[in-house]
């Protein structure tokens, strides 16, 4: 399941003119996501083999998008320095520019109606085909979309860092931007997104840029008045 971790061809919601996604893409895009929803979900019952439940598909696309984009994770860390004055923030930030990040880990989303936009639905079936996460469709008037995390998921995930170990540049990476998120909503992740005139304003259907330029100058203001 780790075939083309590496690959970044983004996918485009028209699907009548979307760029081929090879497959490599499907499983790096399932291994990231299993991280995402198991790490942040919530256990349903006592046990080891309870379930898990992670709330709320916008809430993993927003957090999938900083995972994506270290640039705007970067200049979300920068935010939270500046109302906290841990320096230990600034050092995290050094750490995601010193190791290239914003080039070598990016994986282009698209603008689209609601913001940032990944079809899931083949990372999803190759997750729920290894019986470690499915979808739960709300009824009724909430219509959220959730997550079921099956016990197995804590498991295969432990195997695949044992197994290649470059992996676990995942699991920290959602740890963090877990921690990052908090217990907000998508909804409210998404607001500070489309603080970025270039996410708010990239044109329906593009790339959306990275920031990368931007935030760099702005950790040089803060390293300079730490």
């Amino acid at each position: 399941m780790t075939a083309g971790l590496s690959a970044s061809t983004p996918i485009t919601p028209n699907k009548a003119s979307a760029t081929p996604v090879p497959p490599g893409n499907h499983y790096r895009d399932a291994i990231r996501l299993l991280f995402i929803l198991a790490l942040g979900s919530e256990p349903s019952g006592e046990g080891p083999d309870a379930i898990h439940v992670f709330r709320g598909e916008k809430r993993a696309m927003a957090i999938d998008f900083l995972v994506r984009y270290p640039d705007y994770l970067a200049d979300e860390l920068l935010s939270l320095y500046e109302a906290e004055s841990d320096p230990d923030i600034l050092t995290a930030v050094q750490g995601i520019f010193d190791a290239g990040e914003p080039d070598v880990r990016l994986v282009r989303m698209v603008r689209w109606h609601r913001g940032a936009f990944q079809n899931i639905e083949t990372p999803l079936a190759i997750l729920q085909s290894r019986h470690l996460v499915r979808a739960l469709r709300q009824a009724g008037r909430q219509r959220r979309h959730d997550f079921i995390v099956e016990p197995a998921a804590f498991a295969f995930m432990q195997d695949v860092i044992d197994q290649q170990p470059t992996l676990a540049w995942y699991k920290e990476r959602a740890e963090l931007v877990l921690r990052l998120a908090g217990l907000r909503s998508g909804s409210s992740l998404k607001d500070d997104q489309y603080l970025h005139p270039e996410y708010r304003d990239a044109p329906m259907g593009t790339e959306i840029p990275s920031i990368q330029g931007r935030v760099l100058a702005r950790l040089e203001r803060l390293r300079g008045k730490a």
